[in-house]
């Protein structure tokens, strides 16, 4: 559920649902409004979505024929644009699903994308060549990504998930009227890194250190600043690393661990989104019990995350691109923020640390992988 505007779910097709049991039967089941479509912001499972997609968008990665009436979409992505709507690694997955389930089918939209490689620095290059084409729209799915594009346009509408606060970034004027061309759903609340460390706090009794994962690349985004005040006011102690690329990782644990740090926590980043199963991994070896942003952590091994649900986010963006495509100036369209937080727990994780996670953490979670 998102605030600002109604929004109601279309249920999960029986495909999706055997999908998911399927890919990850050791989930608890829960009702699907609270599970959503939890993925990696870089990938999903989607063998169903992609087959229902590919029958109504089946030449979106190829040449199109299309029209001058045709809406262009620009797709400015993070991670390589191979096949938008179909592969593993797809990014912009969901957004397809929802545009599928609007109605549109192959003749009444055309695609181009534009990747910045996995490279922050690449995000503006690519946000202009689609500028240039031009396109009609510009979806993307991160705050960094929407910077390069409001720095390329600021005519061309762009919806985008956001992770911080888009009103103090300067994205929009506010959130019931964002003014200008840019408008989506932000998951972002000052609130967010205290929750989560008191939630680590609760699963481990006693804790008084915690190392903390940093990309200094995004230092502009509010969650470096949110955890200290949470740290001071809960009394935790801090061990920041900054860690800019994968093969700092390893450093980083080493130099935490060595801090005294008794947990980790993984501040919000596409580059660390995307080394998920390598933190899971070093948090482990260093038997750092971890908090992250969000569930695909989890399924990858880390003990925790509380977070929105992507997928819901990600789907939600079709309702804006075909608001703009029917008229509707993106500045007049409210940007959305989800009501509801899940926290998700790996209980094999916790056993191989060796904690007993308390029963008022365990009936607290909306997802325990067993």
């Amino acid at each position: 559920m998102f605030v600002g505007r109604s929004f109601s779910r279309r249920g999960a097709s029986k495909c999706q649902l055997a999908a998911i049991s399927l890919i990850s039967p050791s989930i608890r089941h829960v009702p699907w409004s609270a599970r959503g479509a939890r993925m990696k912001p870089k990938r999903g499972h989607y063998f169903c979505l992609a087959v229902a997609l590919a029958m109504s968008f089946p030449a979106i990665a190829g040449a199109q024929q299309t029209s001058a009436k045709t809406p262009r979409i620009g797709l400015l992505a993070w991670w390589p644009c191979g096949m938008p709507y179909a592969t593993e690694t797809s990014e912009f997955g969901m957004f397809m699903q929802g545009l599928h389930d609007l109605g549109y089918t192959l003749h009444e939209l055309s695609f181009e994308c534009r990747s910045a490689s996995k490279q922050d620095s690449r995000l503006a290059a690519a946000a202009m060549d689609l500028v240039q084409l031009p396109v009609d729209v510009i979806v993307t799915s991160s705050q960094p990504a929407a910077h390069a594009a409001q720095g390329a346009t600021d005519a061309i509408p762009i919806v985008t998930i956001i992770s911080g606060d888009p009103v103090a970034a300067g994205l929009a004027s506010s959130l019931a009227k964002p003014g200008g061309n840019l408008t989506g759903v932000t998951y972002y609340a000052t609130e967010l890194a205290a929750k989560r460390l008191q939630l680590l706090m609760e699963a481990i009794p006693g804790l008084a250190t915690v190392g903390v994962l940093a990309n200094p690349v995004v230092s502009y985004l509010p969650f470096e600043a949110d955890t200290k005040q949470a740290a001071r006011h809960l009394g935790v102690a801090l061990s920041l690393q900054q860690v800019s690329e994968p093969g700092e990782l390893d450093g980083a644990f080493s130099r935490m661990k060595a801090d005294g740090a008794q947990a980790a926590f993984v501040l919000p980043d596409l580059m660390l989104a995307d080394q998920s199963s390598r933190i899971a991994a070093l948090a482990i070896e260093h038997r750092l019990p971890t908090m992250a942003w969000g569930s695909w952590y989890v399924a990858d091994g880390c003990l925790m995350a509380y977070s929105a649900d992507y997928g819901e986010m990600h789907h939600r963006l079709a309702f804006y691109v075909d608001r703009i495509l029917k008229g509707t100036k993106p500045g007049d369209l409210p940007i959305e923020q989800p009501m509801k937080f899940d926290l998700s727990v790996n209980l094999k994780t916790a056993n191989a640390l060796g904690i007993e996670l308390p029963q008022t953490v365990l009936l607290m979670a909306d997802e325990v992988i067993e």
